[in-house]
């Protein structure tokens, strides 16, 4: 098969994949800004078979794993950001909220993380005359967390936590 024989059938290939994913849009990084005790939930299905899968909601973010490894190095990550975290404010007091909340910071998305996910953290100090206070920013993969205080890094660090905890016991020979 000649180089343009080959060309032509990888083309072919690409806008076939370009007609099935016709109005179909991909997110490439969500930011997420949270104060105070963030909910969160669990949920492991098909444990122990091929199709095992994860679902970590986190606030208004659901992430989905699928193996322990990945779930474990992000729990780890969020881990090394406690030292950080510890320049927060313990809660953010009621009346600063809203400003964490609103506009185009409140989001919802679904995420699926594969392979092993970054996992890195940045401490923000509080800039004078600013309404935002001190924050860490805590990035998995696509998505970036900007947490206002302990109460929330705690929340988020033990759904991190209960996660890897809960796959551990599901571990399979590739974890």
């Amino acid at each position: 098969m000649s180089t343009s024989q080959k060309t032509n059938t990888g083309q072919a290939q690409n806008n076939e994949r370009d007609e099935r994913n016709d109005g179909l849009s991909s997110v490439m990084s969500v930011g997420v800004r949270v104060a105070g005790r963030v909910p969160t939930r669990v949920d492991l299905r098909f444990a122990g078979t091929p199709e095992q899968q994860l679902g970590l909601s986190l606030g208004t973010v659901l992430v989905y794993l699928r193996t322990y490894l990945a779930t474990r190095t992000i729990s780890l990550g969020w881990g090394e950001a406690a030292a950080q975290a510890r320049s927060l404010s313990p809660v953010l007091p009621e009346r600063r909220r809203p400003v964490m909340m609103s506009g185009p910071w409140t989001v919802s998305a679904v995420v699926r993380l594969g392979g092993m996910p970054a996992v890195t953290s940045t401490l923000l100090p509080a800039q004078p005359g600013q309404a935002l206070p001190t924050v860490l920013r805590v990035q998995v993969g696509p998505v970036t967390w900007e947490l206002a205080d302990a109460a929330a890094y705690t929340s988020l660090l033990n759904a991190w936590r209960n996660a890897a905890d809960l796959l551990a016991v599901h571990a399979g020979e590739d974890d």
